[in-house]
């Protein structure tokens, strides 16, 4: 039983794939809107050809017909709107007011004006104003064809089974019709509701992963320049030894499959450690600890980091098309982050730590951690510092570095 009743929920609501938003109200209501009115229309012709009353008869089965045109044109995106509008804010109050002057009060035509309001308050055609105006109005003629028939005789004096018979029938279509309507309406918000709840995740997501949380959010409460001075970072940047030589020899697909599953691990590892990533460049890596978040030890994180990322491409380079053998640099320092751009956003860092370990990373050899003076400095007897004397580095003249190696 469950089954049938879920599969007449599914047909009644049942729209063309991919149809979603204004367009699939449009066709949920206007698809089924007109066979449930035409099929109401038939139980009213029968009903006043059995009693004689030949003119509501007539008039009954001219309306089905009209319905039914409707609901074969809709579908098809062949009706007017103005052939739509007329049949629901012309004809139904029409024959409301033309059913209670026949079949009198106890019928209970008099009642189905409020079906087009509701009709009209669910249905996307309208602004605010005018669903308002028009649904007022279609109130005030329910009242008033209900005034009608309480202070006037009906022209027909019908069986009281047959007033009876309408006036049930007429009760359950204007029930179904606002629980149809209400229905279906709060199917579409609901659905309407998730579907902008998962986009909105999505986006979060998105937004997440590209910026650290905390700028994200400053981003998101409306600051239009985001810019921060650290005192005291470390910056990794770990780079591919021979990586131009051994990705010459790759297909695209297998150099990025590649570097995708170095570059996963390496972000596994940071968010361990607390560290954010900063970018990739090519087959470079930059990561730095202590953004957006001061940390005391970020020398010594940052050591730990660089060591688990050396035991990783160790790992790794049996399941990618080439050895991964790692040369990583340290420096630190303070540098300025924030975020630039403004379609595609970039939380980025700048001075000359950032410089200073981007150097650094060029001076070791595979599987060294080299740092310089600074980071040395910052780093306690746990860690086995080794000095590998003075380099002529790039921008700075002469400096002292030193490798590195962590007693984990």
């Amino acid at each position: 039983m469950s089954d049938v009743i879920q599969r007449t929920i599914d047909l009644i609501l049942w729209t063309p794939p991919g149809m979603e938003g204004t367009d699939a109200r449009y066709y949920m209501f206007h698809r089924l809107g007109p066979w449930v009115a035409g099929f109401t229309h038939g139980l009213w012709a029968i009903t006043f050809a059995l009693n004689g009353v030949t003119v509501m008869a007539y008039y009954n089965i001219a309306v089905t017909l009209l319905f039914v045109l409707y609901g074969y044109l809709w579908p098809r995106r062949q009706g007017p709107m103005w052939y739509i509008l007329l049949l629901y804010f012309g004809e139904i109050p029409l024959h409301a007011l033309l059913g209670t002057l026949h079949a009198g009060v106890g019928a209970m035509f008099w009642l189905f004006p409020l079906v087009p309001a509701i009709v009209c308050l669910v249905t996307p055609q309208f602004s605010w104003v005018r669903k308002t105006l028009i649904c007022s109005a279609l109130v005030a003629c329910a009242i008033s064809i209900g005034v009608v028939a309480i202070t006037s005789q009906p022209w027909v004096i019908m069986p009281e089974m047959s007033v009876i018979f309408l006036f049930v029938v007429n009760t359950i279509s204007v029930s179904s019709a606002f629980i149809l309507y209400l229905g279906i309406n709060q199917h579409l918000v609901e659905t309407a509701e998730a579907g902008l709840k998962r986009e909105y995740e999505r986006a979060e997501n998105l937004l997440h992963n590209i910026l650290p949380s905390p700028i994200a959010l400053r981003l998101k409460n409306g600051e239009r320049v985001i810019a921060n001075d650290h005192l005291e970072v470390s910056v990794i940047f770990s780079d591919i030894a021979d990586f131009t030589a051994a990705s010459a020899k790759l297909s695209p697909r297998e150099l990025v499959e590649s570097l995708n599953l170095i570059f996963t691990e390496f972000d596994i590892l940071a968010d361990r450690f607390g560290a954010e990533k900063i970018k990739t460049i090519g087959d470079a890596y930059m990561v730095v600890v202590g953004v957006p978040e001061d940390k005391r030890n970020h020398a010594e994180i940052a050591i730990e980091l660089a060591t688990e990322m050396l035991v990783a491409a160790k790992s790794i380079s049996s399941r990618t098309h080439f050895d991964i053998n790692l040369r990583v640099g340290i420096n630190s320092g303070p540098v300025v982050a924030g975020v630039i751009g403004k379609r595609k956003f970039a939380y980025d860092l700048w001075g000359d730590a950032v410089n200073l370990a981007s150097r650094m990373e060029s001076q070791g050899t595979p599987g060294q951690i080299i740092v310089t003076e600074n980071t040395a400095k910052l780093l306690t007897s746990r860690f086995k510092v080794t000095s590998e004397g003075i380099r002529d580095i790039k921008g700075k003249g002469e400096i002292p570095i030193f490798s590195v190696q962590s007693n984990l």
